[in-house]
C-alpha cells in the first residue's frame, strides 16, 4: 500500500494485471480443497443459499438504509461494496485463520454468478441510478481468476503431487508477493487522496473499518453450525471482491465513490491480523 502511494508511477504498471495476481492468489490457496467437499456442500445448500441471500440483498440494504439516515454522502459507495460478491482473496484468508473452504468456495461461485443481476437492480431501487456490471465481463473473470485456479489446482494435486506438496508448503510467502502486486496497483490509482484530500482520506478509511466490522458482525450471525462455519461466514462476508467495486464505481460514479473500496484494503488485512490474533489468545489453553 505504501508503494501504491510512494511510488505510483510503477504501481499503474502493475494495476492492468491485478486479474492475474488474483488468479495466482487463487491457485495457491486452492491446493487444500477437495472437489468432493465442494460437490457436498452444492448437494446440500441450504447454508449456502441462506448466506448469499444475506450477503447479497439483506447486508446492502440494511448497510444503505443505516448509511442514508447516518451520512448520506457515504450511502452509495457503502451500498455498492456491500453488495458485491465475496472475493477471489478469501481462500486465502480461510487458510490463515481457519474456517470451512468448501463453503467460502461455494460462496465466491454462487455470488460472483448472481452480482451481475443482483447489484444494479438494487443501486436502481435504491438510489435511482442505472448501472451494469458487464456479464461477459464477470464471465471472463470467473473463467480467468476462478474457474481457471480450480482447475489447475486439481490437476497440479493430481499430476504433479510434489509440486502440489511444495507450494502448499510456500504458499504463504508466495501468496504475499502476490498481496504486494494487487496492492501497489489498487494504491497508485488513488495515491492523489494522501496528498490533497487528507479529511475525505480519513472519512473513507473510518468508514471503511465500520464497514468491515459489521460484515464480520452479519456473517458470524447468519452463519448456523460449527465453529468452522462461523468463521467461513465471517469471511464470506467480510473479505469481498472490492477490487471489482473499485474498477467499475470509478468507472460509472467516479473516483470518489470508488475510493471506499479501493481503501477497504486497510481493514482487509489488519483485519486477518486481528482475527487471528484473537483465535490464537482463544486457543491457549488457561
Amino acid at each position: 500500500m505504501s508503494a501504491g502511494v510512494l511510488i505510483p508511477t510503477a504501481g499503474r504498471m502493475i494495476e492492468p494485471y491485478t486479474l492475474v495476481w488474483l488468479g495466482a492468489l487463487l491457485f495457491l490457496n486452492l491446493l487444500r480443497l477437495n472437489p468432493s467437499d465442494l460437490v457436498a456442500v452444492f448437494k446440500k445448500p441450504r447454508q449456502l443459499a441462506v448466506l448469499s441471500i444475506i450477503k447479497l440483498v439483506a447486508l446492502p440494504a440494511g448497510m444503505y438504509a443505516l448509511a442514508h439516515v447516518v451520512y448520506e454522502p457515504f450511502a452509495l459507495p457503502i451500498l455498492l461494496l456491500s453488495g458485491i460478491s465475496t472475493g477471489l482473496g478469501a481462500p486465502f484468508v480461510v487458510n490463515l485463520i481457519g474456517g470451512q473452504l468448501p463453503l467460502v468456495i461455494g460462496m465466491i461461485i454462487i455470488t460472483s454468478v448472481a452480482v451481475p443481476f443482483v447489484l444494479p437492480s438494487i443501486v436502481y431501487a435504491f438510489v435511482h441510478s442505472q448501472f451494469e456490471i458487464p456479464l461477459l465481463h464477470m464471465i471472463f473473470l470467473l473463467s480467468i481468476a476462478l474457474f481457471t485456479p480450480l482447475g489447475a489446482g486439481w490437476l497440479t494435486k493430481k499430476y504433479f503431487p510434489t509440486g502440489s506438496k511444495f507450494l502448499d508448503k510456500n504458499s504463504f510467502p508466495l501468496s504475499l508477493a502476490f498481496i504486494i502486486l494487487i496492492n501497489w496497483g489498487m494504491f497508485a490509482k488513488f495515491a492523489g487522496f494522501f496528498y490533497s484530500e487528507q479529511i475525505f482520506l480519513l472519512q473513507t478509511v473510518a468508514t471503511a473499518f465500520l464497514c468491515y466490522a459489521a460484515y464480520c458482525l452479519v456473517g458470524y450471525v447468519g452463519a448456523t453450525g460449527s465453529l468452522q462455519e462461523k468463521r467461513a461466514g465471517i469471511i464470506a462476508t467480510s473479505y469481498v471482491n472490492n477490487v471489482l467495486v473499485a474498477v467499475f464505481a470509478f468507472q460509472y460514479f467516479g473516483l470518489q465513490v470508488a475510493a471506499l473500496a479501493a481503501f477497504y484494503n486497510i481493514p482487509y488485512y489488519i483485519g486477518i491480523i486481528a482475527i487471528r490474533k484473537v483465535i490464537l489468545a482463544s486457543d491457549r489453553p488457561h
